[in-house]
């Protein structure tokens, strides 16, 4: 099961870009992943099953021209699946911090920069405060931002979190096995 949270609110400076899975974008408030928005995946799958939901949506923006940078990602088989599913990994940026505080000012550079299309971060457990820090950035660019966060739960799900810049949002459960929405 996964679930997804989304923001409720969507203002004249975000936008919304299909993820690709039909029946995720028909549960997303706006149709799509949106801008302006910290998206927080949480799960205890390997980064191949926790980036699936998201290769859709990495193969359009790889065709941007703008950089998809990944903070902290796991090392393990990435670049033959961003390269297996037809992402310009000539465009995807592998920062490797050397703990969370660098973690978390690398995404912030990456978000304020304006050259990313994606910024994903896997910064390990993070509070508020630093969420908060990171909608700001978040706020201020057209990137597309997820967080990943591993879990102890040994469902076959996947939780996804998304929080704008009032910390407001949605929640949806996808079962990983049907792809049922709850």
């Amino acid at each position: 099961m996964k679930s997804l949270v989304i923001s409720s609110n969507f203002n004249d400076h975000s936008f919304s870009m299909s993820s690709g899975i039909d029946y995720i974008d028909q549960s997303l408030t706006h149709g799509g992943w949106q801008s302006q928005t910290i998206n927080e995946v949480i799960s205890a799958d390997s980064i191949n099953e926790q980036l699936d939901i998201l290769l859709p949506t990495l193969i359009k923006l790889s065709e941007q021209g703008r950089w998809i940078v990944l903070v902290g990602a796991p090392k393990i088989g990435l670049k033959s699946l961003l390269e297996s599913n037809g992402i310009d990994t000539s465009r995807v940026l592998l920062v490797h911090p050397k703990d969370q505080v660098d973690a978390l000012w690398a995404m912030e550079q990456a978000l304020m920069s304006g050259n990313s299309s994606a910024v994903l971060g896997w910064p390990g457990e993070i509070d508020s405060r630093d969420l908060k820090r990171l909608q700001l950035a978040a706020k201020r660019t057209s990137a597309l931002t997820f967080l990943f966060k591993p879990t102890a739960s040994t469902q076959p799900q996947i939780q996804l979190n998304c929080y704008n810049q009032q910390l407001r949002h949605q929640h949806l459960s996808i079962d990983r096995r049907s792809g049922a929405i709850h």
